[in-house]
């Protein structure tokens, strides 16, 4: 889906009257010494679909993956919680000029169960996705009276292939996966190395099945 272009401006009041909001309790996050919540802490331009044709553009955004909310800043620069359920957000890093695609998992395929979002690493025939899990500890120094939180990160790869989504426990099961190109996927990935270590790496395997006639 190329939502790079929405075909409505954020900046007009349709966006802030159709998505709703709620005010954000800051405290939930208090004391945290170490990692984030946030797929990004840094407030981040991008575009929202709701209800597939509605695309909105220009909206500042905040990823909560932890509580799987999105954030919004009205116009009035007031940091608000989307009420309205939403289907894809597309954030852009300028600086390291990114894209970073998320869809909402209740939108990604009837017959999963799944909550949360999911970033879409790449979009064909069998598709690929990540979650990343945000998990918070806490912890007490001694000799403090005051509780110390942090925030630990961590990865799951999900495949959409043949309408099923499926988990990825292991980067070898790919091919039993992709099973109607298992012996091509298989060599594949020997010839280039590829052992699942990174995002580029799942990319590369997915784009290369997507290729095959």
């Amino acid at each position: 889906m190329d939502v790079a272009e929405g075909n409505t401006s954020a900046l007009s009041p349709s966006f802030f009257s159709v998505v709703g909001g709620e005010p954000v309790v800051f405290v939930k996050f208090a004391k945290i010494v170490d990692g984030t919540p946030y797929f990004s802490d840094e407030w981040m331009k991008g575009n929202v679909v709701i209800n597939g044709d509605n695309q909105f553009s220009g909206v500042y955004l905040k990823l909560d993956l932890y509580n799987n909310e999105v954030h919004y800043r009205d116009p009035k620069g007031n940091e608000l919680i989307a009420l309205t359920p939403i289907q894809r957000i597309i954030l852009f890093d300028s600086s390291a000029q990114l894209i970073f695609n998320f869809a909402n998992a209740e939108y990604i395929n009837a017959n999963n169960h799944l909550k949360g979002w999911y970033q879409l690493l790449t979009e064909g025939k069998a598709s690929m996705f990540k979650q990343i899990k945000k998990q918070i500890n806490e912890n007490k120094p001694y000799g403090s009276a005051t509780i110390e939180r942090s925030v630990h990160s961590t990865f799951q790869y999900y495949a959409l292939y043949n309408g099923n989504f499926i988990q990825v426990k292991k980067f070898k099961e790919i091919p039993d996966i992709l099973n109607d190109k298992k012996d091509d996927v298989s060599k594949y990935i020997k010839a280039n190395n590829l052992s699942g270590k990174t995002d580029d790496d799942y990319r590369a395997v997915f784009n290369y099945y997507n290729g095959l006639k």
